[in-house]
């Protein structure tokens, strides 16, 4: 594949940015330069090695999901607010209308 002025135009604009000229040549060049490198890569001979396997594959040791029976009022002992029976937490916003 050859890297183009007009692939890198299409690129900015898929991108939504805008190059200048010696951006874009620096752009060919580093482009064709992985392509290369690419190529060099698919060329070796990886027949006699078995596929890496990624840890994702394995299935994850999951605990037992065990329900226990909580006392609410405890729980509430240990909210630092409460206002009108509610946990009041503090705002994760910085809109000075919401604030506390």
């Amino acid at each position: 594949m050859e890297i183009t002025n007009k692939l890198i135009k299409h690129l900015e604009n898929l991108a939504k940015i805008q190059l200048k000229e010696e951006e874009v040549e620096k752009i060919k060049r580093d482009m064709t330069n992985i392509l290369e490198y690419m190529k060099m890569i698919d060329e070796v001979d990886v027949s006699k090695y078995d596929p890496m396997r990624s840890p994702l594959e394995e299935s994850l040791r999951l605990r037992e999901d065990v329900s226990k029976n909580s006392d609410a009022v405890e729980i509430m002992k240990q909210v630092p607010r409460i206002e009108d029976g509610l946990i009041r937490v503090s705002s994760i916003s910085h809109n000075p209308s919401h604030a506390e």
